[in-house]
């Protein structure tokens, strides 16, 4: 990517942005158009993408898992998506309008869980 002197600038100058990026940058990782919020999302901690992950692997099933009554289903969806299930059912509502089909491929579906459950990681991505 070519940073122009001016974006520079402006980069360095944010201070939310810039010590987050230094660091990602002190890692050895490229440099990436930090404008973007799909290059920010690079910039969230490690534990924090994981959750994400999780809720976008778990939207496009949480509709069929409102039946599951069985013990024993119902502690392998807990343990196969800790802190996801059962707490997807309160935010499924907010979904209603996108296709959940592929809710990692959607920006929209991605922008909406950051605000509805991660809003320091909304804050960091679309600020």
């Amino acid at each position: 990517m070519d940073l122009d002197l001016k974006s520079a600038r402006e980069l360095v100058a944010n201070g939310v942005l810039w010590p987050k990026v230094r660091d990602y940058l002190a890692a050895g990782k490229p440099l990436l158009d930090f404008s973007r919020p799909e290059s920010r999302f690079e910039l969230l901690d490690e534990e924090t993408r994981r959750q994400v992950a999780l809720w976008l692997e778990a939207l496009p099933q949480a509709a069929s898992w409102k039946t599951v009554v069985d013990g024993a289903r119902v502690r392998q969806l807990r343990a196969d998506f800790p802190g996801v299930y059962p707490e997807i059912f309160r935010y499924l509502p907010y979904f209603k309008k996108f296709d959940l089909s592929n809710a990692a491929g959607s920006p929209e579906v991605v922008q909406c869980l950051l605000k509805l459950k991660f809003p320091e990681a909304y804050a960091l991505c679309y600020s």
